[in-house]
């Protein structure tokens, strides 16, 4: 390297380094020309010189993922010195260099995921930079290592219970914790290496609430099996793993409810809520206003007069404010509108399981919308269309059942995430 270069990142010295480069525009380029440049942001990086690296970095934006040839990029050697202001400010230029594949296919979140710590001060200090790693970038959670393995795995492996929990906590608020399930290069899922360890049982516990204990890895172990060879945790986690068969579906089916009405982040809720109750209102009043309308008078033959008129409309015995239509075309359009209202109802019943506050006020003004929906519709139909009546009544329990049910399911969805959280802390405010 240039020897007034070198003492440009030596010092931190921005004006420095425009000297330089006044004296030679091709100052910075004569070592990117090797096939493993390490670049001046590569030193820069590795010595924690962070006004001078973005300088470099915005000078030459390719030398930022570039790999050296030891296969690091200057993300890579920052994190190795424990340069993390650094790595922050690298970040913030561009954050797709956290996916940045180095040796081994270590991303810097895999990196950070390693990484344990020396002290409580530090190890705080890489939960919170990892944390920030998912923030800036989602997908970064679905990279994965030469051998298959995700941040989870590396964590896991590595014993590193902090990082773990930030990560666990993450998949939970994303949605993403079929990841938990993926296989590493030996076919091992993430409870495999927790079980084959000395790990916390909380953290066992944890993971058998959304894992199969029976997946089998490339060695045709499951993880129970492993468990039994190896019965790390006491009784509790014994127990836990007898009665995974009936959690495991319980969990895919609630897994399922909550993906089905749209709510796995804040614009789908918004929109699901805007619609459905679109739906709703457009349902209720169509069961007040029927096609054909109501009767004006009353008859008791099957032969109707009108007043003032010379035509003859033939119907059954009818009451004023009866509904004309009747019938099974009065049944079919009442089931039909029905279900959508119900269906709307439900959708909205669901969503607003993810409100932090009125929840029961929301649910309390959605039972009472369906009672007053029932009740018009009992009103409506004539004492005499039995098959109307019938179709509705029991559509309207089937709908009270099937909503009631699935609002079971949503609420214990929801307190087995507030269980989760209080036992294995999140890092929420990070």
């Amino acid at each position: 390297m240039d020897p007034q270069l070198q003492l440009a990142i030596d010092h931190d010295d921005v004006d420095e380094l425009y000297s330089s480069i006044e004296g030679d525009e091709d100052l910075l380029d004569h070592v990117s020309e090797r096939p493993f440049p390490n670049t001046p942001l590569h030193y820069a990086a590795d010595n924690g010189k962070t006004k001078v690296a973005m300088e470099i970095a915005n000078l030459k934006p390719l030398f930022t993922r570039k790999l050296n040839r030891w296969g690091y990029s200057p993300m890579h050697l920052a994190l190795q010195k424990k340069h993390y202001h650094t790595v922050r400010a690298l970040m913030t230029l561009d954050p797709e260099l956290i996916r940045v594949h180095g040796r081994g296919g270590i991303t810097p979140l895999h990196f950070v995921a390693r990484e344990i710590g020396d002290d409580d001060l530090e190890r705080v200090e890489l939960s919170e930079l990892l944390a920030e790693f998912l923030y800036v970038r989602k997908s970064s959670i679905e990279d994965l290592t030469n051998q298959c393995e995700t941040a989870v795995h590396i964590a896991m492996k590595r014993g590193n219970t902090e990082a773990f929990k930030v990560l666990f906590g993450w998949l939970k608020r994303v949605y993403l914790t079929e990841i938990l399930k993926w296989k590493d290069q030996n076919g091992d899922t993430i409870l495999h290496i927790a079980v084959s360890r000395e790990q916390q049982p909380e953290i066992v516990k944890l993971l058998d609430q959304y894992m199969d204990v029976n997946a089998k890895n490339f060695r045709g172990e499951t993880a129970l099996k492993i468990f039994q060879v190896n019965p790390s945790g006491g009784p509790d986690v014994a127990g836990s793993f007898r009665c995974e068969g009936c959690r495991e579906r319980w969990s895919q089916q609630t897994e399922k409810f909550t993906n089905f009405f749209g709510v796995q982040d804040k614009s789908n809720r918004d929109i699901t809520l805007v619609v459905s109750t679109l739906i709703a209102t457009v349902t209720y009043q169509a069961a007040l206003t029927p096609p054909g309308g109501y009767w004006q008078d009353s008859s008791s033959n099957s032969t109707v007069g009108t007043a003032n008129s010379s035509s003859i409309a033939l119907g059954k015995p009818h009451e004023a404010g009866d509904i004309i239509l009747s019938g099974w075309r009065l049944s079919i359009y009442m089931v039909i509108n029905s279900m959508a209202f119900f269906a709307a109802i439900a959708t909205i019943s669901a969503t607003a399981v993810q409100l932090k506050a009125c929840t029961f006020v929301v649910r309390i003004c959605i039972a009472s919308l369906c009672l007053a929906y029932f009740i018009s519709l009992t009103i409506q139909i004539p004492e005499t269309d039995k098959a109307a009546q019938y179709s509705v009544g029991l559509l309207f329990i089937l709908s009270v059942y099937a909503m009631f049910s699935l609002s079971i399911c949503a609420v214990y969805k929801r307190a087995k995430r507030t269980l989760v959280r209080l036992r294995a802390d999140s890092t929420r405010e990070h």
